[in-house]
């Protein structure tokens, strides 16, 4: 199964290009090597591991905290796997290998050691709901905890530049930022969180819950144990921004109970007591990783403050909060929404193009617009009457978006006009496209009453090349004259701006 959402062959022209790509230390990859052998020796990852004695100490430090509560006292790396199995030791290993060599620069963007106290964070929550939820619970998820958010690190090591614009846009606008990626670059960290993992030989148990962490909801064909650690994960970020001053600890905590009775853990999970023990470790493993964590009275007594105002405070009310909380979100997006068909509107097609137009000059791809037309749809009003008019409008929205990829944009521009912006795409495919969409259209059969309502549209493409130094208004008019000339050409058909078909 291919989990992700974007083509691995797009990643791999990207990466190639990188000089600051993640990459794992020369003793990590090692481990993992000896690790997958058929039958992997414990003396060979004993051995690996005591070329770098300050790693060795450190993975036993660990291992001997409250993270395993182990009855006896680990004294060796052998020791530890006998007692913890291959897979914790080597993620341990991993963790530690990977937070030293990137725990040292900080950007503009990002500051690399609270990047890591985050994530570090981010681990001991997902073993710690872990161990309560997975029957079969595996301590190498402390590790994939680790990762989640490896694909944020990475954008920002590989585009500072870019991502300073998504930054940017993030604290300008408010919405999530993986929908800010999506919208400036393309693509978003969870994307190439997922991409480089899987390119590191890590199994699909780490690489698809990292792709999908933030919305466990849109990964539909997976097994179980991947859906479950994909929610355990999702919860995890929660406790994240738990742990984040800027956040509101009362209405983060209720976020999370109702998040986690969602998924079925309500009974399982005290979300203050893990709070609590995450509190607790933290304080513990963050300095063995030389992570400053000097927070912990605070957070105690914020969690404390916290667990007793939401006993005071009504199930209801506190329902009311949350549900105002997506409610905000909901209408942030809806800011750009179209009330009829829910899809981009004029205003947010001009704001996209905007970015996609960057993006072409930036990354040296051609850009793609087409603009399509319902053909004599002041006929189907008069026929039909402007009800049925608005319904054939809703349907062919949702056809047009079907045949449509995800990193496409599609916006009703105004009345039976829509507009799509196609990235990266050059002539040949937008040409393809375009008469895909055509089609589609006309092989509508729309029921109405006793029969059925048939429409046809007509569609105008224009294109950007990289070196091609034109304004937003001159691409929108070059798709806008390409259609004209298509309703002149009987219609139903597609037309490329330039073109003397």
């Amino acid at each position: 199964m291919n989990n992700f959402h974007k083509s691995t062959d797009f990643f791999d022209k990207l990466f190639e290009t990188s000089e600051n790509l993640p990459t794992l230390p020369g003793i990590a990859e090692k481990l993992l090597q000896a690790f997958q052998k058929e039958t992997p020796e414990i003396n060979e990852i004993g051995e690996i591991l005591s070329t770098d004695p300050t790693l060795s100490a450190k993975v036993l430090k660990v291992v001997n905290s409250a993270l395993y509560s182990l009855p006896s006292k680990i004294t060796s790396v052998n020791h530890a796997i006998r007692m913890l199995g291959f897979n914790s030791v080597i993620n341990l290993a991993l963790s530690f290998s990977l937070v030293s060599k990137y725990n040292t620069k900080a950007s503009k963007i990002l500051d690399h050691s609270l990047f890591w106290k985050d994530s570090l964070i981010g681990a001991i929550a997902v073993k710690f709901i872990g161990e309560k939820i997975i029957k079969s619970f595996s301590n190498d998820i402390f590790f994939l905890g680790l990762l989640q958010n490896i694909g944020f690190f990475t954008l920002n090591c590989c585009m500072p530049k870019q991502y300073d614009l998504v930054m940017a846009q993030f604290h300008k606008n408010g919405s999530q930022v993986h929908e800010v990626e999506s919208q400036i670059l393309g693509f978003n960290h969870m994307e190439i969180g997922e991409y480089l993992v899987k390119s590191w030989g890590l199994p699909d148990t780490f690489y698809t819950p990292i792709g999908y962490h933030h919305f466990p909801q849109k990964l539909k064909s997976a097994r179980d144990d991947i859906h479950t650690l994909t929610k355990i994960l999702y919860l995890s970020s929660l406790y994240i921004e738990l742990f984040n001053h800027s956040s509101d600890v009362v209405l983060q905590m209720a976020t999370i109970e109702q998040r986690s009775k969602a998924y079925g853990f309500g009974e399982t999970i005290d979300t203050y007591e893990v709070a609590k023990s995450i509190n607790r470790q933290a304080s513990e493993i963050l300095p063995i990783f030389d992570i400053e964590f000097k927070d912990e009275n605070e957070y105690a007594q914020l969690l404390e403050r916290a667990k007793d105002e939401i006993a005071n405070l009504s199930r209801k009310l506190i329902n009311n909060l949350l549900d105002q909380r997506q409610e905000i979100h909901l209408l942030r997006q809806q800011v750009g929404r179209d009330g009829m068909t829910n899809l981009n509107n004029h205003q947010r097609f001009r704001e996209l193009l905007q970015q996609e137009i960057s993006r072409s000059h930036r990354y040296n791809h051609t850009l793609s617009v087409i603009f399509a037309d319902i053909d004599h749809f002041k006929s189907v009003n008069d026929t039909y009457g402007h009800l049925a008019g608005d319904r054939v409008i809703k349907i062919i929205a949702g056809c047009l978006k079907k045949e449509l990829r995800e990193s496409d944009h599609l916006a009703r521009y105004g009345g039976e006009e829509f507009a799509v912006i196609l990235p990266e795409t050059d002539k040949d495919d937008a040409c393809l496209a375009a008469e895909r969409l055509r089609k589609a259209i006309d092989s509508l059969r729309i029921a109405h009453e006793d029969g059925f309502i048939h429409v046809t549209m007509s569609f105008g493409i224009a294109l950007l090349k990289p070196d091609e130094k034109i304004s937003l208004d001159e691409l929108i008019s070059k798709a806008d004259s390409a259609l004209y000339n298509a309703k002149n050409q009987s219609r139903n058909r597609c037309v490329l701006f330039g073109s003397k078909k």
